[in-house]
Parts: structure tokens; C-alpha cells; sequence
């Protein structure tokens, strides 16, 4: 968790925002000959229809049981090679960075590593890799909702429980609901067009250069500069997510608004395995 400086924590998807593509779909095209249905899995998805434990359970017992192979192949995909620009811009400031995947999880701290970036902090799916769909295991999956394997809308309420702000930077269908409570969205591809369909305010981006120069143009006072700032700072930058956190905060206080939440337990009731359709 953050320490010394601005109250402030930027979360970031691995596959598709620092990854050039997700990885866990370019081994499925790779290794497994039936396009159509990997098409068709990812609208299932795509459409609420299946979580993404399950999804990718399926994706893992379809895959070669080749770990070394996985691995190699998955070590040798692009990745932008500007994040650690971006993450050193973050951290000269004091703002914290931390990465949240929910994709097959076996790559990402290897290729973080590969880009000088071990030290960052991952939550992320635990994979054996060579044990198909039942060697994953989900170690930041929410523990009353089972829907997702990685809920990355608990490690943005974690960081605000903190007194922070969270920047969600992402672009895949999960992130939508990181999104939903993040209070500055930085979105491109499906999660752009999400934004866009619900009206939620974004900004767009194309990589982390353009972030960059996003984050070093920003000056102290477009972030809240002490823990004590934050709400003062939430009221001045109103949006959809900054909407949904304040009702959030009403659930402490025995109230629990519907709008405050968009997935799990609360919108959902306990125990899902698939989103209500």
C-alpha cells in the first residue's frame, strides 16, 4: 500500500494497457484452431453472460499444458515500453502505482520485471499454468462475489479507504467496474466505449507516452495535496465515479444505495458465479 505523498494512486490494467495486446487471447489464437468459438467466448463475456473465472478456467484447460512453452511465448509479447517513464513521473510526484489484472496472470510479474518495474505492487490471478482450469486460484477475488477473478473494484475502494484518490487507467471490458468508482477514468478500446455508452466522463489515451506527458503537464493543485484535502477535492472534480464513491460512503453509515454499486454482492447478492441478465 502507498506511503509518503500526494494522496493519490493510479491503478493499471496489465493486458491491453501495458501489454500491446491481451496476452491471454493471442496464446488462445496461437493454440487453439476454433476462431469462432473464441469469438464467441469473448461476446459471452463481453456480454455478462459468463465470469471471467470462468472464462478463463476454460481458457487454461483448452491451452497446451506446456508451461515452459506458455511462458516463453508469453515472455517474447510487446509491451509498452514507455510505462516505466510513466511510472517513474508517478512516483517523482509521490503518487502511487499499483497494476490489477484479471486475465491468465502467469506473465504479468515477469514481464513487469523485464521492464525494471518488480517493485511494483500486483494483484493479480494465481496460475500454476501446467494444472488447466484448476490450477488458478484468485488471491484479490472479492470473498462473497465470484464473478470476476481479480475484483478490481475492491482494490480501488481498498486504496480510498486510505483517504486517496484513484486514476484507473484501462481498457478492457473487466475494468468497467474499477471504473464505476475511480475518480478520474483514463479509458481506451471496450472500456472507452463503455464510458461512452453510460456517460460516464473519461479521458482517452493511445500509451503511456501520451499519459505521460498527461501526468507531468498536470500541476500540484489539479490533485488533492494532503489525506485531509481529498473530499474538499472530490467536490470540486464531480463525475459519475466521484458520484458513485460519495454514495458509496453512505453504506458505512447503514444506508446502501443501489447506485452505489454495479457489481458484486450489494448489486448482486452474494455467491454469483455470473452477472445477473
Amino acid at each position: 500500500m502507498p506511503g509518503h505523498g500526494l494522496p493519490v494512486s493510479i491503478l493499471v490494467d496489465y493486458d491491453g494497457t501495458i501489454s500491446r495486446h491481451d496476452i491471454g487471447d493471442e496464446l488462445l489464437a496461437r493454440h487453439f484452431g476454433d476462431a469462432a468459438l473464441l469469438v464467441a467466448k469473448d461476446r459471452e463475456y463481453d456480454a455478462g453472460r459468463v465470469g471471467s473465472r470462468e472464462l478463463m478456467r476454460w481458457d487454461m484447460d483448452v491451452l497446451p499444458r506446456q508451461a515452459a512453452l506458455l511462458r516463453a511465448e508469453a515472455a517474447q509479447m510487446a509491451q509498452d515500453e514507455a510505462f516505466p517513464g510513466f511510472v517513474a513521473a508517478a512516483e517523482a510526484r509521490g503518487i502511487a502505482v499499483e497494476v490489477v489484472s484479471d486475465g491468465l496472470g502467469f506473465y504479468v510479474a515477469d514481464n513487469l520485471a523485464r521492464l525494471g518495474l518488480s517493485h511494483l505492487p500486483l494483484a493479480t490471478n494465481d496460475n500454476r499454468v501446467e494444472g488447466g482450469g484448476a490450477g488458478m486460484s484468485f488471491p484479490y477475488g472479492h470473498p462473497h462475489c465470484f464473478v470476476c477473478g481479480t475484483c478490481k473494484r475492491e482494490r480501488v475502494r481498498a486504496h480510498q479507504a486510505l483517504g486517496r484518490v484513484v486514476a484507473y487507467i484501462g481498457d478492457g471490458t473487466s475494468d468497467r467496474y474499477a471504473a464505476f468508482h475511480a475518480e478520474v477514468v483514463l479509458a481506451k478500446g471496450p472500456l472507452a466505449g463503455h464510458c461512452e455508452a453510460v456517460g460516464w466522463p473519461y479521458q482517452s489515451w493511445s500509451d503511456f507516452g501520451q499519459l505521460t506527458a498527461w501526468l507531468e503537464a498536470a500541476q500540484e493543485t489539479d490533485w488533492p495535496g494532503s489525506s485531509d484535502e481529498v473530499a474538499a477535492w472530490r467536490a470540486a472534480h464531480p463525475s459519475m465515479a466521484a458520484r458513485s464513491a460519495a454514495a458509496a460512503g453512505l453504506a458505512a453509515h447503514g444506508s446502501r444505495p443501489l447506485e452505489a454499486f454495479m457489481c458484486g454482492p450489494e448489486a448482486w447478492g452474494p455467491g454469483r458465479e455470473t452477472p445477473p441478465h
